[in-house]
């Protein structure tokens, strides 16, 4: 998702953080939603493809995958279970749909993790980020370090946090939720694939996905590039 940096393009405008903001952007805070709902179907289907590769299509199965809260260590069942059972053109299908969902589940954290804030005479289809670790630093810095108090009324006290904040656009986030369904649908294909590959609809369906979504047609270039 191509976040924009703060600065330097809106070093006069005014910035401000606080949780009545949100409020104030209904069609952002709408498409956020929409972003974190349909990721959790992201999650779900990868459980499923977990049972289709260990070929054990039972709750054990998914239920393993779900409990694993940490990211990479869902990726790294995934993957060692794809080690034992795929090979060809069917390991490049999935190591195209984990190079996807790797860089969309880190977006997606971005998402959900990050605070919003608020420009106040900025456009309603925009909406300023910053990680809370940034705005944390910051509101320590400029609240209770009152060694540097003198050096802050010389500048923008906001400095720090316009430097440590994107923009999000409601483009950006409509664009999201795409990519994020386009993810789905090409993880549900392959499942299915796997679990019936004997059935043509199945491999044609899952054709027509991959060459919808074009993060996967990137990322499947980029699989099967030759080493040099």
């Amino acid at each position: 998702m191509p976040r924009q940096p703060f600065l330097p393009t809106r070093s006069k405008a005014d910035l401000v953080y606080g949780i009545g903001h949100i409020a104030k952007k209904p069609k952002i805070a709408e498409a956020l939603g929409r972003c974190i709902m349909a990721w959790s179907y992201v999650d779900w289907q990868m459980a499923v493809l977990l049972a289709a590769l260990m070929k054990a299509d039972s709750e054990a199965s998914i239920a393993i995958f779900l409990t694993l809260r940490n990211a990479r260590a869902q990726r790294d069942v995934l993957v060692a279970a794809a080690e034992m059972t795929l090979t060809g053109d069917d390991r490049d299908t999935f190591d195209a749909i984990m190079s996807v969902y790797t860089s969309l589940q880190s977006q997606r954290a971005d998402l959900a993790h990050g605070i919003f804030g608020s420009i106040p005479d900025g456009r309603d289809d925009e909406v300023p980020w910053i990680e809370t670790k940034n705005l944390s630093k910051d509101w320590v810095e400029r609240f209770h370090n009152s060694k540097k108090a003198d050096k802050i009324d010389q500048q923008d006290e906001k400095l720090a946090q316009k430097r440590s904040t994107f923009i999000y656009t409601l483009a950006d986030l409509e664009r999201f939720e795409t990519e994020i369904t386009q993810l789905w649908g090409v993880a549900f294909a392959f499942t299915l694939f796997l679990k019936y590959p004997n059935l043509p609809m199945n491999a044609d369906e899952l054709k027509k996905r991959c060459t919808a979504s074009p993060l996967i047609v990137h990322a499947l270039k980029q699989v099967t590039k030759p080493k040099e």
